[in-house]
């Protein structure tokens, strides 16, 4: 979802909060996925794509980590 869209920008701050770590939470988990494909291990430069992949998790991480706890 666009949280710049009307129905984004009608969502409380705890909803906005929670779609942003959903799209966290996704993002990490295809980035785990792409680096465990079978086809990416042929890669001629495959160091350089996991180190890659290793950046956005870790950086997604770090923005899920920022998102405070909304008491679920």
């Amino acid at each position: 979802m666009d949280l710049k869209t009307d129905k984004g920008k009608s969502l409380s701050k705890a909803e906005a909060l929670k779609e942003i770590k959903t799209y966290c939470e996704e993002q990490i988990s295809l980035s785990q996925r792409k680096s465990l494909d079978e086809s990416t291990f042929e890669k001629p430069a495959w160091s350089e794509y996991q180190a890659y992949q290793l950046g956005i998790q870790k950086a997604f991480n770090k923005l899920y980590n920022l998102i405070p706890d909304q008491g679920e």
